[in-house]
């Protein structure tokens, strides 16, 4: 079968495809900067499309998707496909996505855990600056250390991502909450309670780190309001690694600047630059939550790492695999619902 990797964010998976997948498969690459005459050149014969990250935000590749012809199996080489518009797919273009950043966004969630519980931004801009006011020494210290160890980490959307974080939550002394749709019939392993949907408000009245790791869909959209966060201590963080758009922005904004909860620590956004072709670098809500100093902010990259890069390849092959041979495939998410394209 031929493979098309689109973008220089497809390089890390070279290595393993060509581990993975035996010589009757071709791999071929394109690059935004070879125009999109040879994208559709190469379009005619590929059966696999990946999509890097980089090729979607700027080379304008589902455009010339109806060019592809032959086209049987769409890989988008991450999770989160909310964002697809199926129309734009053939209704005979299997969706695929894949897994394997969970361990870099733990780690995500458990530093910025530790920061917000040290203040460490703060206290180290503070030491930058000159003053002493943090130095224990003191009489009066401004800002004392918080511990994570005994507190209560409350994690929304126990999936795989959710597992990772509290593996790691309850190696350091935490309590484990976690929460899905469903109740399952046991408690899954390193949770210490688990509930529905129905039942968040418990987590959020008990959990002193709110972590958001949920789809975004009809039922999370704007999961996170005024009356959700009423329910969380004062002295609670919220974590968002899950999409933007699960939060209600003006009500969290609210919630933060006024100190009605401690803090937060954002990685997923509202504005991106892809949403505004004017501006490279725009600030990523409409609301100035740079200017707060209870927040720490990332660019959505807590699971860009080399080593989820390499996972991600590996699960991406057993998607190739499995639908080479007619299997289950582990990734599969849909299929597409436009017009079939005729051969």
């Amino acid at each position: 079968m031929e493979v098309l990797l689109l973008g220089e964010k497809c390089t890390p998976y070279l290595s393993i495809f060509s581990k993975n997948l035996d010589e009757s498969w071709k791999i071929s690459t394109w690059k935004p900067e070879e125009g999109s005459d040879t994208l559709i050149e190469k379009y005619k014969s590929a059966e696999i499309i990946v999509t890097g990250f980089d090729a979607m935000n700027t080379g304008n590749v589902f455009k010339y998707i109806p060019e592809a012809k032959n086209l049987k199996l769409l890989q988008i080489p991450f999770v989160g496909v909310d964002w697809l518009d199926k129309s734009f797919i053939p209704s005979n273009v299997m969706i695929t996505n894949a897994s394997g950043h969970e361990i870099a966004m733990a780690e995500y969630t458990i530093g910025t855990m530790l920061a917000l519980a040290l203040d460490l931004f703060n206290v180290d801009k503070s030491f930058r600056d000159g003053s002493w006011e943090n130095w224990p020494g003191l009489t009066h210290t401004k800002l004392i250390n918080n511990e994570i160890f005994g507190k209560t980490l409350g994690i929304i959307g126990y999936g795989l991502i959710g597992q990772e974080c509290a593996k790691r939550a309850k190696s350091l002394g935490m309590k484990v909450m976690g929460i899905n749709r469903k109740i399952k019939k046991k408690i899954p392993e390193n949770l210490d309670w688990h509930g529905s949907t129905d039942e968040i408000d418990i987590l959020l009245n008990e959990s002193d780190y709110v972590l958001l790791a949920c789809d975004l869909n009809e039922t999370t959209h704007n999961l996170i309001n005024k009356e959700t966060l009423s329910k969380m201590k004062k002295t609670s963080f919220l974590i968002n690694i899950a999409r933007g758009n699960v939060c209600n922005e003006d009500d969290l904004y609210d919630y933060l600047k006024n100190k009605k909860i401690a803090g937060a620590a954002i990685d997923t956004w509202w504005v991106y630059p892809y949403s505004d072709k004017e501006n490279k670098n725009p600030t990523p809500s409409n609301l100035p939550f740079h200017e707060l100093t209870n927040l720490i902010m990332s660019p959505h990259n807590s699971s860009n790492s080399l080593e989820s890069d390499i996972r991600r390849a590996e699960f991406m092959s057993k998607n190739f695999l499995a639908f080479k041979n007619n299997d289950e495939v582990p990734g599969f998410v849909f299929y597409g619902t436009g017009d079939k394209v005729e051969v």
